[in-house]
């Protein structure tokens, strides 16, 4: 019996990332290792609020009077501004340190540096869910779905091994 179905297209998509991150960093540095992330833009709270407030306020102006419609609308006037405030991102352990790779919205794949992360930066968990974890990667704290947590833990571990 091979493999099971899921776990190949575990595989598929972590092999689909290490390759974005080596194509985006090149040739002169390996890429060891490398997880999905993302985190949210800081007043996305404040932001969604108003969203949800203008929506339902605003739509008896367009002839929405029942307040479940409106509710409805606010909510997913709210999930579309909670996505277009969400950063996504790449976490890649390579032999020179650790970098954090800006990702594409629709694919999970690695599409420019966005920094490289000092040897002495936090990186550690900070908290998280049944479905994803928050890690602290140096000044900023993004959210890894339990697909990517596997990677990060050796991530942590390699950077506490000493050199």
């Amino acid at each position: 019996m091979g493999p099971h179905p899921t776990t190949i297209w575990v595989d598929m998509r972590r092999a689909v990332l290490l390759r974005s991150v080596q194509r985006v960093l090149g040739d002169a540095d390996k890429v060891r290792d490398a997880a999905y992330a993302w985190n949210r833009h800081r007043w996305i709270t404040i932001y969604s609020t108003v969203v949800f407030a203008a929506i339902v306020l605003l739509a008896p102006i367009g002839g929405i009077e029942q307040w479940p419609t409106r509710i409805v609308l606010g909510l997913a006037a709210v999930g579309v501004a909670v996505m277009a405030t969400t950063e996504y991102h790449v976490v890649a352990e390579t032999d020179t340190g650790l970098y954090v790779l800006k990702a594409s919205r629709i694919r999970q794949v690695a599409i420019e540096v966005d920094e490289k992360v000092d040897t002495d930066a936090a990186f550690q968990p900070v908290g998280g869910t049944i479905i994803a974890t928050d890690w602290q990667v140096g000044d900023h704290v993004y959210t890894v779905p339990k697909s990517s947590e596997q990677a990060m833990q050796r991530m942590a571990v390699g950077r506490s091994a000493p050199r």
